[in-house]
């Protein structure tokens, strides 16, 4: 009886003990993390008052504040000789001379000065003066348009390959999970348009996106058991169904005995052909997806007169490479039409994109008068009324004419137009869609819009201003990245 007791008491020890690793297992550590251009730094979350605090040193620490003794109960934060001022029991904070909402009391715990995690954004905004991008959900923020974008492609074949091409090297952490395989990035400030993309594939089946616990993932599902590979240059991901194994020669031979016919049955003997697996590219690779922008005007053709030091081409040049960088950014390939001052015709235009075999074709314009971007679809002369509320029904016979090369494309340059407009409304950008016959846009064998910047006349000004022009193309790469990964799924 005696060791009988004994032993219920370890068991029961052991029971307790290995409850309390489990809930340590299970509950980690709520983190919160912060992206710069520069570096990548995360920090420990704490639940007081009921709600998500963290440190104010632990915040700004790595941008290089400095501290004050406190005096009495009020703190002193200086950065780039900007004063911010937390006072313990309050629940706003002055900075830069205003008074900053922070949604919650400022307090002060173990010589620790703790505020909101909501705060996060006022503060870091208000401090810096820089974008702040604050994702709550995922319990991240990017300071100054730190960011990482990825596109992907399925790969069709025996066994799909899905390949995921990153703007910059990546280094994430593979966990399988049955048959999914999660990619966690823990460092990197990855972000993406789409949540969930569905594959029309029989082995390879979604790509989804999400945030959780100051982290990004991506989740790969599959038929099967995936494997996942990183390319030497840290910037391509290749994730593929394992292949089935290959019998055993005992395995092999006890399958080839039951597969001979009996003495009844006459056939045909036929040689042993080895399985034949999908080659890798064999010098026919697929055509690179990439969008044509293009800075309309250019040469002797100096556009609209904007005012007495900006003509229209040069502005479209500006903001035209501004939208490469911002595409590129999100792992969209981009082309400039022209890159320099040159001249070239509405026809040449169409014709260097469609040769290229450009993806989708991007114009840039501006005007005056005006106080939004104009975001324009092709309108075909002859053929039915188009809308941003319905398809064109343009019929198409075995030879396609030249002003109405974009009629198979209507349906999709106007979803580009709508994602382009939306994302500017976000951005509180007026945004106005129209539809008109241009060229060369009813000339371009491929999803087709133009963009146009507009001003008060006597206020041309604001066109000159670099944010304006990184706001707009921002709006317009965000637009056509959401653009293209709702046409990707509706294939």
């Amino acid at each position: 009886m005696r060791w009988s007791k004994e032993r219920a008491a370890l068991l029961a020890a052991f029971v307790l003990i290995s409850c309390a690793l489990l809930l340590s297992v299970a509950d980690p550590a709520k983190q919160f993390t912060v992206y710069t251009p520069q570096t990548t730094y995360s920090m420990e979350v704490l639940e007081r008052q009921g709600q998500m605090y963290i440190s104010l040193l632990d915040l700004l620490g790595p941008l290089g504040i400095t501290i004050a003794p406190p005096r009495g109960n009020t703190w002193t934060v200086e950065l780039n000789k900007v004063e911010a001022r937390f006072t313990e029991g309050k629940d706003t904070a002055k900075i830069r001379g205003s008074t900053v909402d922070l949604g919650g009391l400022v307090l002060a715990e173990n010589n620790r000065i703790l505020v909101p995690l909501n705060s996060s954004f006022s503060v870091l905004s208000s401090l810096l003066h820089k974008n702040v991008d604050f994702h709550p959900a995922g319990r991240r923020v990017f300071i100054d348009n730190a960011g990482l974008r990825f596109t992907s492609e399925l790969k069709k074949a025996e066994r799909s390959s899905l390949v995921l091409i990153f703007s910059q090297p990546v280094n994430p952490s593979v966990h399988q999970e049955g048959n999914k395989s999660r990619l966690v990035f823990r460092r990197e400030p990855l972000l993406s348009d789409l949540v969930n993309q569905p594959f029309d594939d029989k082995t390879i089946r979604s790509l989804n996106f999400s945030e959780e616990n100051g982290t990004a993932s991506l989740t790969v599902t599959g038929d099967a058991p995936l494997n996942v590979s990183v390319g030497s240059d840290g910037r391509t991901v290749l994730v593929q169904t394992l292949p089935t194994p290959t019998p055993t020669a005992a395995e092999a031979n006890k399958q080839a005995l039951a597969a001979q016919p009996s003495p009844e049955t006459s056939v045909t003997p036929q040689a042993s052909q080895p399985a034949e697996m999908p080659a890798p590219n064999q010098g026919h690779s697929a055509p690179v997806y990439f969008v044509m922008i293009d800075p309309s005007h250019g040469g002797s053709d100096r556009g609209a007169f904007l005012s007495d030091k900006l003509d229209e081409k040069d502005l479209t040049l500006a903001v035209a490479r501004k939208l490469k960088t911002e595409l590129q950014d999100r792992g969209i390939a981009a082309r400039l039409l022209r890159d320099a001052d040159i001249n070239l015709s509405l026809e040449q235009r169409a014709e260097l994109t469609n040769a290229q075999h450009a993806g989708m074709y991007i114009a840039v314009h501006a005007g005056v008068p005006g106080q939004e971007v104009r975001v324009y679809t092709p309108a075909l002369a002859g053929a039915p009324s188009s809308s941003f509320l319905g398809e064109s029904t343009v019929k198409s016979g075995q030879f396609l004419p030249w002003e109405t090369a974009q009629s198979a494309f209507l349906s999709q340059s106007q979803t580009v137009a709508q994602a382009v407009i939306a994302e500017l409304q976000k951005r509180d950008v007026r945004s106005l869609g129209l539809s008109a016959p241009m060229r060369p846009l009813n000339n371009i064998v491929a999803p087709a819009i133009a963009v146009e910047l507009s001003a008060d006349r006597f206020n041309t000004q604001d066109l000159l201003n670099p944010r304006t022009q990184s706001q707009v193309a921002a709006s317009v790469a965000a637009g056509i990245a959401h653009a293209r990964a709702q046409m990707e799924a509706a294939k």
